[in-house]
């Protein structure tokens, strides 16, 4: 039987380099520290195929240079149910020289990381070189190894320094992690982070922003107990906020600041199931803080869906183009105050807060905290039940909404665009735990094609108040008669694509939810 895979659990933080010293003197850090701690200069060098096979699997692979040692380490990029937001799987053993032996590999390093370097040479692509300040940590719940690394990572001739504190758990429990983290917060900023050393060098290898992800399915078993699958739902949502942030700050991929507002709105409607299953007030105000930073987002999201859907197909009809130049000038500024707003909101205290307090919740189940004994009881029990009562409930409620969908004006369709919305976020949570996947498609399928009419109608209908803002004032001519002629198109498609969207109304109101039978 091959030995279990060695699994590290480390929680990291980006912070500015004029941050760091305040960061790593906060008082539970000099109170818990054994000694004054060690220096050391590492250097490391990540590797993979020519076609990039490791990192699209989700593996890391370098050799890093500790004095005289040479260690090979291979690291999964966690997401594991089992591993939760701060775990993964790594194996170490010492190499001879600079480039990996893969000879020398441990024997529970995965099958599909062997399989992988079987096929294809490895070549060095991203190196880093840190100088780390490293102490450990005892405290009442766990042992901690705290580090300070400051340095720079180079890949593709291109070098970016490197800031950052990492908290591995050498013993104990995970949520000391977070209570070490969110302490050194009330000292200085300090950022959350999944984005790895090596997937930041990757994208500086290629100049590309970094990567953005479509929300996953929670692995929650369909006879799981209530609190794990709060617990799996939460940390689901969690991690793909988490994971597109460093591509929202970034901007170059409109598709970033657009998948951590799905993750916000996704976080919100658990956090609102769990409130009215649970009575949780801390779940209504981690609801409240995902609500108020979406909105920060939404000038930014509002600019980025008008320059890249809304102006082109309107600029490429227009027998005389020319004022469209004239809008994206204008635009463009209002895009980038857009932005600027997001980013100092993603900075904000309470929004660096956010990830560290609700990780550390999800860890301590801190939903059971002042629950009362029937309330704990349902927890225990399993949470097919409850997915089916609020998905049925949900349904009815859309259902009610789209009542005469037909004769609905712009604000009624707005409201059951947002209650399709929900339903959609709890069909891809709780569908799974009620039903089978194949039973459960025509009604899926139904429910994407209505939300995606919807947001299309939405889009369309919300565009004015943003060509009020652009033909304010003293605007240029050019930029009055191209958002005239933006005007009428959206007036034309509104008509064009009231057809489809009634028959996607009927289309989903027809089918039989695949939870009631």
């Amino acid at each position: 039987m091959p030995a279990a895979p060695a699994r590290e659990v480390e929680l990291k933080l980006v912070a500015p380099p004029d941050a760091l010293d305040a960061l790593a003197s906060a008082e539970i850090v000099l109170a818990a520290s054994r000694n004054a701690g060690t220096v050391r200069n590492l250097a490391s060098t990540y590797f993979d195929t020519p076609g990039r096979d490791l990192t699209k699997a989700g593996f890391a692979l370098r050799v890093r240079s500790v004095g005289r040692r040479r260690i090979m380490t291979v690291k999964t990029a966690g997401g594991a149910a089992a591993d939760g937001l701060v775990g993964r799987g790594e194996w170490e053993v010492d190499v001879a020289g600079e480039m990996p032996d893969l000879a020398a590999l441990p024997d529970a390093v995965p099958q599909a990381f062997r399989d992988i370097v079987a096929e294809a040479p490895l070549e060095a692509v991203v190196a880093t070189r840190v100088r780390r300040r490293a102490r450990k940590l005892d405290l009442p719940s766990a042992c901690i190894e705290l580090a300070v690394d400051t340095g720079t990572v180079e890949a593709g001739g291109r070098t970016e320094p490197l800031s950052e504190i990492e908290l591995e758990l050498v013993s104990g429990e995970v949520s000391a992690l977070y209570d070490v983290a969110l302490a050194m917060l009330e000292r200085g900023p300090a950022e959350m982070s999944l984005y790895s050393k090596a997937a930041r060098g990757f994208d500086l290898a290629f100049d590309r922003p970094p990567a953005w992800r479509k929300p996953r399915r929670a692995a929650i078993a369909r006879s799981a107990a209530l609190d794990d699958a709060f617990a799996a739902m939460l940390s689901e949502a969690l991690r793909h906020f988490l994971d597109n942030r460093p591509a929202a700050l970034d901007g170059r991929d409109a598709e970033g600041i657009h998948q951590t507002r799905v993750a916000l709105r996704r976080l919100r409607t658990i956090l609102k199931v769990m409130a009215g299953a649970t009575g949780s007030t801390a779940a209504q105000d981690f609801a409240a803080d995902a609500k108020w930073l979406a909105g920060e987002q939404g000038d930014a999201r509002g600019f980025d869906v008008f320059l890249a859907e809304t102006v082109p197909p309107v600029e490429a009809a227009c027998a005389d183009p020319s004022g469209f130049d004239a809008v994206r000038a204008t635009a463009n500024p209002l895009r980038e105050d857009g932005y600027g707003r997001a980013r100092a909101a993603f900075h904000d205290r309470a929004a660096l807060r956010l990830p560290l307090a609700l990780a550390r919740w999800i860890e301590l189940r801190g939903w059971r905290e002042g629950a009362a004994p029937e309330t704990l009881a349902r927890l225990a029990e399993p949470a097919a039940g409850l997915a089916r009562d609020l998905l049925d409930r949900q349904h009815r409620k859309v259902l009610k909404r789209g009542r005469r969908f037909g004769r609905l004006d712009a604000e009624g369709r707005h409201e059951v665009r947002l209650a399709v919305k929900k339903l959609r976020y709890l069909s891809d949570f709780l569908l799974p735990l009620c039903t089978k996947d194949k039973k459960a498609a025509a009604f899926a399928r139904a429910l994407s094609r209505l939300q995606d009419g919807l947001g299309r109608y939405n889009d369309i209908a919300t565009t004015d108040p943003l060509l009020d803002r652009l033909a304010a004032g003293d605007a240029p001519a050019a930029v009055h008669r191209a958002c005239g002629e933006i005007r009428g198109w959206q007036a034309r498609d509104l008509e064009a694509t009231e057809d489809r969207l009634l028959s996607g109304w009927k289309a989903f109101a027809s089918v039989k939810p695949p939870w009631s039978d």
